[in-house]
Formats: C-alpha cells, structure tokens, sequence
C-alpha cells in the first residue's frame, strides 16, 4: 500500500495474540475503488512529469517497482502546528507492483488532511487524474469499536507495468510531541528520497540516524534539507526482524526556546514517561463498586501473590476488549470506574482498572509502554510514538515465590516487578507473550520512567511434553496412545487455534499436524483438557494407528524413533541474505517415546546418541532397546528470538543435524 501515514496509538493487540493494528484493513473496500472513483485526462504536474522521463537504472528482475521520488517537506510553526508536504512517484515494473497504485492517508481530530490529489503518466504518454473527492473514507484500524482515526485511499488508474504513478498530500497536525521520523527505506529500491524542514527563528533541532550512516543536511539555521539517492530495498527474508526495526530512518527533534510548548518537548525517555503519567494517573479513581468487587475477589485468598491473581484474572476475563478512542483517547485511558461498570476497554483500559484494583489490596503498579514488533524501540531517540500497546508492572512483596512467575525483573529502586498482559487473553499470568519479550519498554513511575530490557523468558517457560506408549507389530503397524501438555507459549498459540474452531474442525487441526509426519494414520478418541481454563495446563490425548510405519528390507525391519514433531524451523538460505533471523522464541519441547516391538525381534542398530549445544539452540536425542522395548527420549531447547547475520552458518548447521537425527532409523533384526 503506497503512501500509508498512519498515526500511532495504543491500539493494542487483539484478544487472541498478536497483531499488527498499525496496518490498515482496506480488502473489504477494494472493489468499491474500482466503482466509485472518476478518473479525470490530463493534469499531470511538472514534477511528476520530469520523473517519470528520467532513465532509470537496471534492477533485478523480480522488483516490483521503484521509487523515483520520495519527498516531505515540513513546516513547524511558532504555536507547535506541523504542516506537512508528501510527495512519491513510482514506476512500476511488474504486475506484483499494482499495489502501490493504492495510496492511503490517515486525518483525525489532531490531523487535518488539507489536500489529497494523485496522477498516472503512461508509456504511451497519457495522464489520469484523481483528487479527494474520488477517495473511499473508512476507519484506520480494525477491532474498535470507534475511533476518529480515520483514512481516505485512493486507486490510482493505468496501474500497469512501464507506467508511473504519483501523488501528494498536505496534512496539518497538532502533535503531541514536537519530533519526527523520516523513514526513507522500504521493500523497493528509493532512487531519490528528500526530507526538508523550516523551524521558526530561535528554535533548534536534533536528529539520530538508524540502520544508514549520518547524512549532512543542505541549507543553513532553519531551513535544513536532507537527500539520499539509490536507497537500497529491503528484500523480504524468510525470519527476518519487523521491517521497522531494520529499515533506515533520520529521526528528528524540533526544539523550541526554553519557555515555550512546555511538555510537548520528549528529548529524554523521562520526558515521554512523565508526559504519559500526566495523562493516565488521575484515571485510577476508584469507585465504591469497584472497591467492593476489588475485596469480594481477594477476600478467600492468603496470599500476596493470589490476590494479584484473582484480581489480573478479572480484568483478563471479564474485562472486555472494546476500543473507543477519541482524539487524546488514543493515549489517555478512560476512568477506571467507567471501565469498570462497562466492562470494557483497551489495552490501557484493563491496565487502568487493574492498577486501581490493585492499589484497593495494597499493592503498587505501574505502566509499562511496549510495542508488539521486537527491535522498533531505540534506546537513543525517545518518543511516545515508539509504542503500540500497553501492559502492567506489578510491585511483589520480597517474599514473593518465583515458581512460576517468569516474567519478572528486579528493578534497583521498584524492587521485584511483575509484567502482566491483561490484554492476551489466553496468556497465563506469570509469563508474557513471545512478542513482549526480548524487547525494549518505557516504565512509567510517578516521578517519571525509563527504558528498560526485557529479556526473553527461560525456554522452561514455554513447553510441550509428548508421551507416545506405542505398539508395533511384525506388519509395520504403530497403535498407541499419545499425551500432549503444553505449558506458556505454546499452550497459548494452541488454545488461539482451538477455540476458534468446533468439534469437527478440532480433529481435523490435530490430523493435519499428523500427516506432516505420516504417510498413513488414524486419529481415534480426540480429548482436550484445560482448554478455557489458561491456569492449568492444555493437555491432548489421543489415540494413533499408523499402518506400514515401519518398513521391511532384506529381513530387517526399519522403524523411525521419532514418530511425530519436528523440531527444526527450517535450514535459512543464505545466498544474497543481509539480515538477521529471529526464532519462534524459548521452547523445551521433550518426546517421550515407549514402543513395544513383537517378540522375537532385537536390535542391530540404533540411531547415535545426539547431544548440541549452542548460544541459539541445545538438542538431545537417545535410543534405547531393553527387552522387547524400544525406548527413544529427546529435548529441544530454543534460548533466544534474535540471531545475527553472522550466526546463522551455525544455527543452519544445528538444524542439519537434528532435521539428520529426525530421519534416523532403528534396524530390527530377528533374534
């Protein structure tokens, strides 16, 4: 989608996990483009027409499309008022590259879209024109239930190989803070992109670059421009990081005198924290309702740590997420009694109304902004922009078990903090979803915040225990039965899956697990425990029969120890590859395997014995045949997201060998 400028807010992610709410949803009104909009001859200007003739280099034959021109020109004014000028053109070169005739921009009651107009210039040197009025309106976000950020988009006619689209727009903003962000890096090869900014006399400014060496801005005092030419494109990589955390960008503060616009400066994380706490802190008024239900909840527990639970449950579960984000409401949470009573909110909502419980029991909070994508928070440019999404600090008494509760750090003046996200639904308290974790996050306290790390949890938090008591008999046959526990993460992404489905497709779910690893099966007695109750753990059992599992060859009998689940994610190519690779995260996952074998049988050969152990990933494997039981045992350790371009030789290497390890076979021979 060219051309997307869409304001940030703690819209959070949805109740089922992740998601980015920062991308529009634009399908369901695709086609009404292609009804409504009026394309106008000619009108093309002057600077999209010089563009569009210019040669162009040679690129790789599967870029969809380049960016002749990526400009914005920025005006502050005296009063804070931002006004600013967006230019791009794109050729495109291919049919994947129709997509960037669709351009979207986002207004609200903060943002005035003052002008919206775009144009086509073909080969054949015909121009099409599209203004404002051709532009379908919807919301910018899915899953609200209101909100006044809105978008209008634009379908920019003759979107067709060898022709060039461009457009412009004017926006007119009251930020909340005085910065800026020029992102001049996308998926497509920029050939020129411009950044220019007019301060008013005796303001100053500031700028960070990232992921691109500093460039020295042209002009002088307050009128400054910056311009690069032949930006490279981001090439989609399988694993790779979110786009925004590896993309060059300039950041910028505007910097006024030091009287003026107080509060709207955010040079320092302190300042963006305290400027949230400004925000949110008098929203933790309780009402005598919410009191009551505050005691009624915690009146049967002993202990510090099973209040705080009772009371995170409630708002888990019984707070609904429903969006209604107004102007500042895209930040400011709503009063915690009216959370309360309505039994609703967003991400900030539920921390609200928790806080405010909590702090009926005794026990201090704190919020903590977080973004959803890993790596977009950079420790050296503070903005309230960095975040999408809001969660709880929770201040635990010293004596507090650590069983448990992995989603914790000791902070040197807070004390021992626990992270909770009221949002995920199916996230168990004590641990945090993947997404959160490994990441930056600005705390906010009363007399103001910081950035802090948090690490990922141990792979012990997150884990799946496969117990298979098989039988094999001499026509190849395996008939068993199978237990599966999850725990953390992994129980969570499950349950998602499930709950979205009924009876039927349950079954099928598991069964197409299945057939990743057998060419033959049947899936008998289907039962799932646990799996609305996200405090104990989501346990599967089933019945297995898979007919001529096991092969005959010259008299001996082949039988592959590891019946189901893979482990490795996948060897990465590495040809042409430039960034980095991030897992699925910290994992233990354990296959318990007992196989009785007909008597009469004994073993010739088993697989090796496998012990790795890398800073990425630790595997183990054994077999074993005792008796007339072949006995095979393995674990899978996962220990951190993010692993660097220069690690990924011997992370591939590690995978070969397990994916080696999985297709090994135990011979069976008569005695």
């Amino acid at each position: 989608m060219a051309g997307l400028n869409v304001g940030q807010a703690l819209a959070c992610p949805s109740r089922s996990g992740k998601r980015d709410r920062l991308k529009p949803v634009l399908h369901f009104f695709v086609a009404a483009l292609f009804a409504t909009s009026a394309f106008a001859w000619g009108g093309a200007p002057d600077w999209l027409k010089q563009i569009a003739r210019a040669p162009l280099p040679t690129y790789p034959a599967d870029t969809r499309g380049v960016a002749l021109l990526d400009e914005t020109v920025t005006t502050v004014s005296a009063s804070g008022e931002v006004r600013t000028l967006h230019r791009r053109a794109y050729k495109i070169l291919s049919t994947a590259g129709r997509d960037l005739a669709y351009v979207a921009v986002h207004f609200d009651s903060e943002t005035k879209l003052t002008a919206f107009r775009a144009w086509a210039f073909t080969a054949k040197g015909e121009e099409y024109q599209v203004k404002e009025r051709d532009a379908v309106e919807a919301a910018a976000f899915d899953g609200e239930l209101y909100a006044d950020n809105r978008m209008k988009v634009l379908r920019i006619p003759a979107a067709e190989p060898g022709n060039v689209v461009g457009f412009e727009f004017e926006q007119l903003e009251r930020p909340y803070g005085l910065q800026d962000v020029w992102r001049f890096q996308d998926d497509i090869p920029v050939l020129r992109a411009r950044y220019a900014v007019s301060l008013p006399e005796g303001w100053k400014h500031e700028e960070r670059w990232f992921n691109a060496a500093a460039n020295d801005p042209q002009g002088s005092g307050n009128q400054l421009a910056w311009e690069l030419h032949d930006v490279a494109a981001l090439k989609d990589e399988p694993g790779m990081p979110a786009l925004a955390a590896i993309a060059g960008r300039m950041a910028i503060n505007f910097i006024p005198p030091a009287d003026a616009l107080q509060g709207k400066t955010h040079r320092t994380w302190n300042d963006v924290a305290r400027w949230y706490n400004a925000l949110a802190a008098s929203r933790r008024a309780p009402s005598p309702l919410l009191q009551a239900k505050a005691k009624e909840l915690t009146a049967a527990q002993t202990t510090q740590i099973d209040r705080i639970r009772a009371l995170a449950s409630f708002a888990q579960r019984d707070v609904r997420y429903v969006a209604i984000e107004i102007g500042i409401g895209g930040w400011q949470p709503h009063l915690a009694a009216d959370i309360f009573a309505n039994r609703y909110g967003d991400c900030k909502d539920k921390v609200t109304v928790l806080g405010t419980m909590l702090r009926e029991i005794g026990v201090d909070s704190f919020y903590v902004l977080i973004n959803t994508s890993r790596g977009t928070v950079d420790r050296d440019f503070a903005t309230h922009q960095a975040f999408n999404h809001a969660i709880i600090a929770i201040r635990l008494s010293k004596d507090a078990p650590a069983k448990g509760l992995h989603a914790t750090l000791d902070h040197p003046k807070l004390g021992k903090l626990l992270l909770f996200d009221p949002t995920s639904m199916n996230t168990p308290f004590g641990v945090l979803p993947p997404y959160l974790q490994e990441t930056r996050a600005l705390l906010v306290s009363d007399d103001g915040g910081e950035l802090i790390e948090i690490p990922a949890h141990p792979p012990e938090a997150s884990q799946l225990a496969r117990n298979a008591t098989l039988k094999l008999d001499t026509t190849g046959k395996v008939e068993g039965d199978v237990r599966e526990v999850r725990t953390g993460a992994i129980a969570t992404d499950y349950r998602n899956a499930l709950q979205e489905k009924n009876e039927a497709e349950r079954k099928q779910m598991v069964e197409r697990a299945l057939a990743y690893h057998l060419t033959q099966y049947e899936l008998r007695d289907l039962a799932i425990e646990n799996l609305d109750d996200v405090s104990k753990d989501l346990v599967i059992t089933y019945k297995l029969v898979a007919p001529s599992y096991a092969k005959r060859a010259s008299g001996m009998l082949l039988v592959r120890p590891r019946i189901l689940g893979r482990k490795a994610e996948g060897i990465v190519d590495l040809k042409d590859r430039k960034v980095g690779y991030e897992t699925q995260g910290p994992v233990l996952e354990v296959d318990d395997v007992t196989m009785n074998v007909p008597a009469g049988l004994a073993a010739d050969e088993l697989p090796p014995p496998q012990k790795l152990a890398t800073p990425v990933v630790s595997y183990a494997s054994e077999s074993k045949f005792e008796g007339s039981v072949l006995h095979y045992r393995r674990e899978y350790r996962v220990h951190r997201f993010a692993v660097s371009l220069e690690g990924l030789p011997e992370l591939n290497a590690t995978f070969s060998k397990i994916l080696a390890d999985e297709r090994s076979s135990a011979v069976l021979v008569a005695k």
